[in-house]
């Protein structure tokens, strides 16, 4: 055992214990960092935990919990810009699955006239 984890184990062992009792943040971020170095010389989970005093789980979920996102509440500026009006295009598909797309209004009347 190092002299860190000493430091940390006696830290957390004066903590209330127990099933919902809350660490300090700061102490979980050394705990994280501490553990995380050890994962990178090689050390597992269960090997961590056990240095430390805490579940398996605990030292996993502190170490690889997701950053938070940060988001603002400010307004941001927006800028309105109209869109170019197009006349709607129609799709006209026959009995025997011919496909023509893209057609206005009138186009597609004409084409249907032609068919009959």
């Amino acid at each position: 055992m190092t002299r860190e984890s000493i430091l940390l184990k006696r830290e957390l062992s004066r903590g209330e214990r127990g099933r919902g009792k809350r660490y300090p943040t700061e102490l979980r971020g050394r705990v994280a960092a501490w553990a995380q170095g050890r994962r990178q010389a090689g050390a597992g989970w269960v090997d961590i935990a056990q240095e430390l005093g805490l579940g398996l789980d605990t030292v996993r979920r502190w170490c690889v919990s997701k950053k938070p996102v940060a988001t603002s509440r400010s307004l941001l500026p927006v800028r309105v810009v109209e869109s170019p009006a197009e006349p709607p295009r129609l799709v006209v598909v026959s009995p025997n699955g011919f496909r023509v797309e893209g057609l206005t209004l009138t186009e597609a009347a004409s084409l249907l006239r032609a068919l009959g």
